[in-house]
């Protein structure tokens, strides 16, 4: 590709529609990095929650930190959906790995 010689008007052109697609990648790191935080937070709440829970607490108490609870696990399973595949993990048998049990 380096062999290739073209005017820098349009080299130029052709990188500005190509960084236009793409966001940076300090921009997407930004982006995973706000996501994981909110994935923190949600995950510490569904502790609290959790653990609200195994107190003593009345019917109307335990019925709304319920519904917070359901509405919590909810939201981090959206951002986990959200929050872009950082490493692609192989099935086990196309990396060469038995999963334990099985007999070949």
């Amino acid at each position: 590709m380096d062999d290739i010689n073209l005017p820098k008007h349009i080299v130029d052109r052709i990188e500005a529609r190509w960084c236009a697609r793409r966001p940076s990648t300090t921009k997407r790191r930004e982006i995973v990095d706000r996501q994981l935080e909110q994935l923190r937070a949600r995950r510490n709440n569904v502790r609290r929650y959790r653990w609200l829970l195994s107190t003593k607490l009345n019917d109307l108490e335990r019925n709304f930190i319920e519904r917070r609870l359901s509405e919590e696990s909810s939201a981090i399973e959206y951002l986990v959906a959200e929050i872009p595949l950082l490493v692609r993990q192989q099935p086990l048998l196309d990396a060469g790995i038995e999963p334990e049990g099985a007999s070949p």
